[in-house]
Parts: C-alpha cells; sequence; structure tokens
C-alpha cells in the first residue's frame, strides 16, 4: 500500500531537482565578453569586449553647439574613446612596399588603409613611395581646388594629408629613399635609383632639372621593383574585389570564427604565408595592368571588409588602431571647426553633391531631383551645407526658396566670413567631409568614395543619425538609411567598424 506513495514522492523530488537545475542554468554567468562561447554555432557573432578606456567622455555639443572648443574636441574623435590595448610591435628589416592607386584622393586613401592594414597585422615597416602628383589634386582636370595662375608644378605624399605622427605610433613608417639606403646591399638595388626625391619641399625648392632627375629616378625604381617582386614571388595579386584576407592564418579563421558567406562573397581568402613573412619585403604594385579592376592588382575596399580575423578581440583592436592613428591633419578639423560652431554641432543638414570628375554620370541629377529625393526628411527654412563641385552660382536656387544654403565661398575665399584664414588648396576637400561629418543629417552622392568617407567620419565622431542616404536617390520619410550592401562594394563601410568600438 505504500508503494505508490514512495513513487510519487520520488517524482515529486525529481521535479523541484529539474526546477532547480533550469533556474541555475538560467543564472548562469555568461562568458566573457570579447570571446566566443567555446560551443557556439559558425554563424553567430560573440559580443564585442568592453571598450578600454583611458578617462576620455565624449564631447558633449547638445548643450553648446557653438562652443568652438568644444565642437574642436568632438570632431577631433581620435582624441577620445577606447583606446587600443598596448602597442604594435615591429621588425625593422621587414617591409611592406606599395605603388600608389592611380585614381584621385579617396581611391588613393582607400587604397593606403589596406597597405596600413597588412603592415600592422604583420608587423612590418610601411615604406611610402616618393612624393610624386596625386590626380585632381596636383596634376589632371580641376574644377576646383584650382592652382594658381603660373604656380609651379606640385607634388604630394602621405604627410601632406595624414597625421603620421599618430599613424607612427602603431606602424613604423619611413621613406623610399631611406629603405633604398638600409637596403641596397641585402637587395642589390641599382645604383641609379638610390636618389630618389624625399619630401615634396625638396621638390618645391627644385629646379626643373633637378625634378626631371627624380622623376626618371621613381620610373626607373617603379620598374626594378616590378620585376625584383615579381621574381621573389612578393607581388601581392590581392585585388580586394576578388580577396579577403584572413588573419592570422586561413585555418585559424576557419576554425575558430569562420565569417559567413555574406562577408566573403566570392572573394578568395588570402594569408600572409611563410613564405612571404621570410622574405624582406611584400610589395602592393597597384593598377599593374587593369587600372579599373579590383580583382588582381587595385586594392580599393571600405577597409573593415578586407579582413576576416579568428577572434573578434583582434577585429576590434583594429578598428580601434584605424580609428585613433590613421586620420586626416588635425588642421583640417580645426579649421573645419570654425564652419560646425558657426553653424551649431548637429544643427544644419549636409550633403555632398558630385557633379563634374565622376565618371558614374548617373550619379549627377539636376537640382530639382536632389531636392526631391530628400525634402521629405527636412525642415522647411532649416540650414543646408552643400559640399559640391558645381561651378555654376544659381545652380541650388531652388534649395534657397525654402531653405538656408550655404557653401564653401560663403566662409572662406576674399568673401567669406573666414577670410583671413589662409587654406592649403589641397585640403579644401578634406575640410568639407570634416564639415559635413558633424551635420544632423547627411546625404551623398551615390558612387561617390569622397561621400562614403564622410559617413565613416559620422560613425567616428559618433553623429545622431549615420544612415545611408543620397540625394541622388529618392528617400522616404521613414526610410533609416539602412541598406543591405555586399562588402565588396566600395561606396559603403560596414557600420561595425564604428559600431564595434
Amino acid at each position: 500500500m505504500n508503494r505508490p506513495v514512495v513513487g510519487m514522492a520520488s517524482l515529486v523530488v525529481s521535479i523541484i531537482l529539474l526546477y532547480v537545475m533550469c533556474v541555475l542554468h538560467a543564472y548562469a554567468p555568461a562568458p566573457k565578453a570579447g570571446f566566443p562561447p567555446s560551443k557556439s554555432p559558425p554563424s553567430s557573432r560573440p559580443t564585442p569586449p568592453e571598450p578600454v578606456v583611458l578617462n576620455r567622455k565624449v564631447p558633449d555639443v547638445a548643450k553648446s553647439p557653438h562652443d568652438l572648443q568644444l565642437v574642436e574636441r568632438r570632431m577631433k574623435y581620435w582624441s577620445w574613446g577606447p583606446e587600443l590595448e598596448g602597442k604594435s610591435g615591429s621588425h625593422p628589416r621587414k617591409y611592406i612596399l606599395f605603388k600608389r592607386d592611380c585614381g584621385g584622393f579617396n581611391n588613393i586613401r582607400m587604397a593606403f588603409e589596406v597597405f596600413v592594414t597588412v603592415a600592422y597585422l604583420t608587423k612590418r615597416t610601411l615604406v611610402l613611395p616618393p612624393p610624386e602628383g596625386w590626380y585632381l589634386i596636383d596634376t589632371g582636370p580641376f574644377a576646383r581646388m584650382k592652382p594658381k595662375p603660373g604656380e609651379k608644378s606640385t607634388v604630394s605624399d602621405e604627410a601632406t594629408f595624414f597625421d603620421m605622427g599618430d599613424m607612427s605610433k602603431q606602424v613604423h613608417v619611413i621613406s623610399m629613399k631611406r629603405f633604398m639606403e638600409l637596403e641596397k646591399e641585402n637587395l642589390k638595388i641599382p645604383s641609379e635609383i638610390h636618389d630618389v626625391l624625399q619630401t615634396p619641399e625638396e621638390w618645391n625648392g627644385a629646379d626643373s632639372r633637378h625634378q626631371g632627375h627624380w622623376w626618371d629616378a621613381q620610373k626607373k625604381m617603379e620598374k626594378w621593383l616590378l620585376e625584383d617582386s615579381t621574381r621573389r614571388q612578393v607581388a601581392l595579386q590581392w585585388g580586394t574585389g576578388g580577396h579577403i584576407m584572413y588573419y592570422p592564418s586561413i585555418s585559424e579563421v576557419k576554425s575558430k570564427l569562420p565569417p559567413n558567406q555574406r562577408l566573403i562573397g566570392f572573394r578568395k581568402p588570402v594569408e600572409f604565408h611563410e613564405g612571404l613573412q621570410k622574405q624582406t619585403y611584400a610589395y602592393f604594385p597597384s593598377c599593374m595592368k587593369d587600372e579599373g579592376s579590383t580583382q588582381e592588382w587595385r586594392y580599393l575596399a571600405q577597409v573593415g571588409s578586407f579582413v576576416a580575423f579568428s577572434t573578434l578581440r583582434d577585429e576590434v583592436q583594429f578598428h580601434r588602431m584605424l580609428r585613433n592613428h590613421v586620420h586626416l591633419l588635425p588642421s583640417v578639423f580645426e579649421i573645419a571647426a570654425r564652419v560646425v560652431a558657426d553653424l551649431g554641432a548637429f544643427n544644419y543638414v549636409a550633403a555632398h553633391v558630385r557633379r563634374n570628375e565622376l565618371q558614374y554620370k548617373n550619379s549627377f541629377k539636376s537640382a530639382q531631383e536632389s531636392l526631391k529625393n530628400i525634402e521629405s526628411k527636412l525642415t522647411k527654412g532649416e540650414t543646408i551645407y552643400i559640399a559640391t563641385d558645381e561651378v555654376k552660382e544659381d545652380f541650388f536656387d531652388v534649395f534657397r526658396e525654402n531653405y538656408k544654403v550655404v557653401q564653401w565661398k560663403d566662409y572662406f575665399g576674399p568673401t567669406g566670413k573666414f577670410k583671413d584664414i589662409k587654406i592649403d588648396r589641397k585640403h579644401e576637400g578634406l575640410i568639407e567631409m570634416a564639415i559635413c561629418s558633424m551635420g544632423r543629417i547627411f546625404f551623398g552622392t551615390s558612387l561617390s568614395t569622397f561621400s562614403a568617407y564622410i559617413r565613416r567620419l559620422r560613425g567616428y565622431v559618433k553623429a545622431p543619425n549615420t544612415g545611408l542616404f543620397q540625394h541622388s536617390n529618392y528617400n522616404s520619410a521613414n526610410d533609416e538609411g539602412k541598406p543591405m550592401v555586399p562588402p565588396t562594394d566600395i561606396f559603403h563601410d560596414e557600420p561595425d567598424i564604428w559600431e564595434e568600438l
């Protein structure tokens, strides 16, 4: 008679134990931030590691949008926020060499970020090519930023635009001339190419005979470097449209944190394998054959999607390095801050309307079309800062009917509010990118890398809206600006590059 009672008691005890185990499991501590659970499925993405903040807060401009000092601090995004955990080491006698991209500034910038990335990850010294004429900055047709009549020819290098001092804190950088001095015997570099140009200042102070000598030496250097790197099998055919770098190796990425197919696309995984590690240098010969293709010899990419990492910690560290140490000159943001403080940080609309040197003519729209495409997101009477290479004074009159339009000429130049500030003409485009980064919303031009970089800057400064909006396409009032774009799309950054910070 007692057996059923005992059985019933056992059942009750079992149910209680099962309940306790469920509760304990529900409140068990989560895996440590920054590391994937040991048995997480390949498609899952672990939580990013907690930021390492060194007593640096985001400067709050909401209450004082016209405070110049506060605005300038907010715009210098690399000076606040998460810092890297330690510094990158380097192999001073191991190098990454490259030839600059054959396009304009932002094409050169994108490729340069790829080269910096490889140097950073492989802990190698980055060698800058000799200064030369950059397309649409030193040479080519000019719609804006035109040289003055009679102005001598100019050349540029990365230090003309980027803060190389900050970059050198994470990536060791030297000139090509210094590389020649260090490795001429080891690599048997021909003596006739040793004397290459070192700085733009040397070029500016030289006569045409010396300039011709440097030009000849550079062309001979490029020819020798291509032949030598091909012979040594260190010319990296890693065109970013057809390749994705796995770090630290293909096997580790596949075993620890395999990327999803959307990130890979149709790209082939590549790695800095043991054979390359043994070599003195590796070389990126940009535009070697087909100048328009990114499949082999052109390295145009939104750099955040160029590398697949085996750990999320490495990925976030890389994003922090890029944010904090690969940025434009501080003076660019200091000048732009004057305009932003005058307009009010995040109190105006910003737009980039490309009208001239862009091969994608479908991106060109009339002012009426552009206004129709963006008007659902505007408030009548508000200020719109328009960065443009359009030369017709009355082109944006249709905007002026219901909005206050301001442009570069309203602030700089003979009649500008800040006419006494001397501006290097090469920096005008950079300053306008910085101004656009601080608008409450930004409308770019489709298929423009200039617009693409503005959106990343907006992510870095933590603009209230970092959505992807374009004046060349219709934007509905409810559009959040979050389209799904492939990672090989060179015109759109993956938001991870700023959101994981």
